[in-house]
């Protein structure tokens, strides 16, 4: 496949952000001019705080000047919810497998216990058991985009919630979160299940959780009287010292405008305020705005409540602008894919890896350990 502009110039501007990102992570662990700074906070904050700083630095420097355009902030925009997009497909993929899996109707090699589900969600890139994404999914999804059913899903991080989502299922409502019905299966799984005829797979009985669930349940309870047992001050940390975040703003900006440039500072203002819009649930301002600076008429649809009304017409018309996206988007995945080059994972999936993987060896520990106390082998194999 011919190599087009735009993805030879998105390599490019990868290859040059890892060299800033590595000569800043050098630079920040190196020079004394940042020591007194990190020796007031949590020695293992300031590490984590380092390598992720190195990380967004690389951000600001290659990719700050798109935020800084409005017209170009709009086009980043969608092509980033255009990309996450496809990794919604392998969710879902990914979630049907668990079904069968906990239904133990499948063996998957290396995945050992449920909990490692989430594990592979936080880098659905290298999902090792998912095929790749094919056309006719991609087309799919564009469909489910202009169904007028679709939402957005940037930065919803609980897609393999298998027991909220089949209690859910099950009953209407997840117990200890909830009384009535709430959407929290996206709407694309519940789209992707209609139309693929794959709905029953959440409704089969989960085998291999309730086996999970006797073993952990006792180890958790002996955890709980250990902890109880011991005293308070076994339990305090002698660390004092505050912790150093990458996701405390405050703190970020405080360190920007104490070592940066006005630059740097400009273009990390620009990048983070994009972020948060991204986050940000659409308001009727923001939907004002959407449709102002919409490249086509958008019609709305008549209701009482005309904020609703607003709302709505800017949320299609940002569906609209996504099913746009995919394509190109996509023909950048299969160049990727036939050439086995990575798409980079972002910051905010290498920290729910990193999480996933602590809660991984919490769950295995815990099966282990109730193996035991029921005088069983002390393995994964049941």
């Amino acid at each position: 496949m011919h190599l087009p502009l735009h993805v030879q110039e998105k390599f490019e501007e990868e290859i040059r952000a890892e060299i800033i990102r590595q000569q800043t992570e050098e630079e920040l662990k190196n020079n004394t001019l940042y020591q007194s700074f990190f020796n007031q906070f949590n020695p293992t904050s300031v590490e984590s705080f380092i390598r992720n700083y190195a990380r967004r630095k690389a951000i600001y420097m290659t990719r700050g000047h798109e935020y800084m355009n409005s017209n170009e902030q709009s086009e980043l925009k969608y092509k980033l919810l255009a990309e996450e997009s496809l990794w919604a497909i392998q969710q879902k993929k990914l979630f049907n497998l668990q079904c069968d899996w906990r239904a133990e109707k499948i063996k998957l090699k290396g995945l050992e216990h449920s909990t490692q589900f989430t594990l592979f969600s936080a880098n659905i890139q290298l999902c090792p058991f998912i095929s790749p994404i094919s056309r006719a999914e991609v087309e799919l999804y564009i469909s489910y985009l202009k169904s007028g059913y679709a939402k957005p899903l940037f930065g919803f991080d609980n897609w393999q919630d298998y027991e909220a989502f089949k209690a859910e299922a099950e009953s209407g409502s997840i117990p200890g979160i909830d009384s009535e019905l709430g959407e929290h299966m996206p709407r694309w799984f519940q789209y992707f299940d209609e139309h693929m005829g794959t709905s029953h797979l959440l409704m089969q009985d989960d085998v291999r959780g309730r086996k999970e669930n006797k073993y952990r349940s006792i180890a958790r309870q002996k955890q709980l009287e250990d902890i109880r047992s011991k005293s308070k001050t076994e339990r305090q940390s002698t660390e004092s010292r505050p912790y150093l975040s990458i996701f405390d703003l405050e703190q970020v900006e405080n360190f920007v405008r104490k070592f940066e440039d006005r630059k740097v500072l400009d273009l990390y203002r620009a990048v983070e305020h994009f972020q948060q819009m991204l986050d940000d649930h659409m308001e009727v301002d923001e939907a004002l705005e959407t449709l102002k600076s919409a490249k086509t008429k958008v019609a709305t649809k008549s209701n009482q409540d005309w904020k609703a009304s607003i709302i709505e017409a800017a949320m299609n018309y940002e569906m609209s602008q996504i099913a746009g996206c995919l394509p190109a988007v996509f023909q950048e995945y299969q160049f990727r894919a036939e050439n086995g080059i990575n798409f980079p994972q972002r910051m905010i999936d290498k920290k729910k890896e990193e999480y996933a993987f602590q809660m991984c060896e919490i769950a295995k520990q815990q099966i282990l350990e109730g193996r035991s106390m029921y005088g069983e082998d002390e393995s994964l194999n049941f």
